[in-house]
């Protein structure tokens, strides 16, 4: 979630300040206090920056029709904490350090959310680049020059960050020419609020590609709009439990507690407990969402975030009532995408096809999320939730001359009788498979009758028990779980229809065929061999002939039928 390079230039130019200064003299290190701190400011950077990281991301990939104003100040909010975060866990790390050699310096960060002017924020935002004389534009610009460069490489562009870097400098010259803050005569918490608030106002250039998307998102956080379902699916997810505790911590620790050196040199040594105890998690944290981490430290970093919070990582959602969504389904919801679906691409392949005389089926199946919505977002739903413009896409493709079996309709009326996917896996049922197979094979028997054989080949049925964790709780828990429970199936294996290359039809489905039929997919088998029991298989028997699949070495132009079953936020 968090590309450590913007954090790297901010790091060498506060050690290179902070080991140029006047070494005092070595006295005994407090190695207590000095691993305290270390902890704290490693928490900084994994336990909170990162997580906001989540949420800035979500904003600033989402589909723009479902920003909201309340999504622009979610993100600003989090960009103006993850400045504190950064500085100060950097500044905090390079303390500990040199606490730890015996070479204690001053402060490098000193509350400056706290200060109630821009002045006064940015000096004490890094003491290290500021001057000691009194206050002047050119004191604190170096600090500001240098979060501004970051703000590019981080979330901004450049047009964007330069226009917050001129508002900073207008206001920052006022409040010089005043010689008091720009929100003075007010009381000192006025003054803060006041500060704080324009602060995170003029952040939203940190987080939008240029000024006009930030022009539309402060009229957005100032006025009353109606969202669309699929802009309240993404303030759903900016705003989950998970996050919601992170950006309150992140913002107590930005403006409300005490001074962190005070804290850990108090008699009473609970902060200092909580630094040690956040060391080993600080480490851990990042591992969470790690591909090649050990299966053992991302259980571990993972177990307090799903037990406490009910939250999953960056590839699986948990929602209510334990069930368990694929992230990439709910990105096609409400992010944009970064490259085009699958539906011009079919139609050319169609024009091309019917030029050779070979036909062409799309079986759009519908994602887990669209028939059961409710479990990630709580209302009353009349229909699937399909991705937007989707009817359009799938009208594109029949006015192409595609068939098109859609499922999505009679699966969601089938609902009340039975379960169309597991809780804990990514994959359809079963019975939902030999559902959409029966569909397929009405329509292939309805538009091709010569691909229909009515002498089934002699096969043998053998039914198999399967008990699966499901892959999506596996992605959490790769060592496995209690609370959640496992899934179960019964397969029907189908010996005497294996594929056959020559067959007139050929099938594209990727997962959705791998499904019950390969031994590495879910509901697989420890033997590690072929179960026979997939999509492939179901409809190979319904139409009483072997299929093809992509491996084959035969030409479409020696097929009569191209089938593509995929997912239908796909399209």
């Amino acid at each position: 979630m968090l590309y450590a390079k913007p954090l790297i230039p901010v790091f060498i130019v506060f050690f290179l300040v902070h080991y140029s200064t006047r070494t005092p003299p070595i006295i005994k290190s407090d190695r207590s206090r000095s691993l305290a701190r270390l902890g704290f400011g490693l928490a900084k950077l994994s336990l909170l920056l990162l997580p906001l990281e989540w949420m800035i991301h979500l904003f600033q990939q989402a589909e723009p029709a479902a920003l909201t104003g309340k999504a622009f100040w979610m993100a600003a909010l989090a960009q103006t904490s993850q400045l504190y975060l950064a500085i100060s866990g950097l500044a905090d790390i390079l303390i500990a350090i040199s606490m730890l050699k015996g070479q204690p310096r001053g402060e490098l960060c000193d509350a400056p959310y706290r200060q109630g002017s821009f002045l006064g924020l940015w000096k004490h935002l890094q003491f290290g680049l500021s001057k000691p004389a009194g206050p002047t534009l050119g004191q604190v610009l170096p600090i500001v020059v240098l979060v501004g460069g970051v703000a590019v490489l981080w979330h901004g562009n450049l047009s964007s960050v330069s226009v917050w870097f001129l508002i900073q400098f207008v206001i920052l010259s006022v409040e010089v020419w005043r010689k008091k803050s720009l929100f003075a005569p007010l009381p000192m918490p006025f003054r803060v609020i006041g500060t704080m608030l324009l602060f995170v106002v003029t952040n939203v250039l940190l987080v939008t590609p240029d000024l006009m998307a930030a022009v539309n998102g402060w009229q957005r956080m100032f006025t009353m709009s109606s969202s669309s379902i699929y802009a309240a699916m993404l303030e759903k997810r900016m705003t989950s439990g998970w996050l919601q505790s992170i950006q309150f911590i992140a913002l107590l620790t930005s403006v409300g507690l005490p001074r962190l050196p005070w804290l850990l040199q108090m008699q009473i040594k609970t902060w200092r407990i909580l630094g040690f105890a956040l060391l080993p998690l600080a480490v851990l944290y990042p591992f969470r969402d790690s591909f090649n981490a050990p299966a053992i430290i991302k259980q571990i970093a993972q177990w307090p975030v799903t037990w406490i919070f009910d939250e999953g990582n960056a590839q699986v959602h948990l929602g209510y009532n334990g069930w368990f969504y694929p992230m990439r389904e709910l990105d096609r919801l409400t992010l944009r995408r970064e490259a085009s679906g699958k539906t011009e691409e079919f139609v050319k392949q169609a024009h091309t096809l019917k030029s050779m005389g070979v036909g062409m089926m799309v079986i759009p199946m519908p994602s887990k999320v669209a028939l059961y919505p409710q479990h990630f977002f709580r209302g009353d739903y009349q229909q699937p939730l399909m991705p937007p413009g989707q009817k359009a896409k799938i009208d594109q493709l029949i006015a192409a001359g595609i068939s098109v079996v859609d499922p999505a309709q009679p699966l969601w009326d089938r609902l009340l009788k039975e379960q169309a996917f597991y809780q804990n896996d990514s994959h359809w049922t079963d019975d939902t498979m030999k559902v959409v197979a029966n569909m397929t094979a009405k329509e292939i028997r309805k538009r091709w009758p010569e691909l229909h054989q009515s002498e089934t080949p002699l096969i043998q049925a053998t039914i198999l028990e399967r008990i699966e964790s499901g892959d999506l709780v596996r992605k959490l828990f790769p060592l496995g779980q209690k609370k959640f429970g496992e899934e179960t199936a019964q397969l029907v294996s189908i010996a005497g229809l294996g594929n056959d290359p020559s067959s007139p039809i050929v099938i594209y489905g990727d997962d959705l065929i791998e499904i019950f039929e390969s031994a590495e997919a879910s509901f697989g088998n420890v033997a590690g061999q072929a179960q026979h029991a997939g999509f492939v298989t179901q409809l190979a028997s319904l139409l009483g002939r072997p299929l093809s699949l992509p491996s084959d070495q035969h030409p479409l132009t020696t097929k009569k039928l191209v089938i593509h079953l995929l997912w239908a936020d796909e399209l």
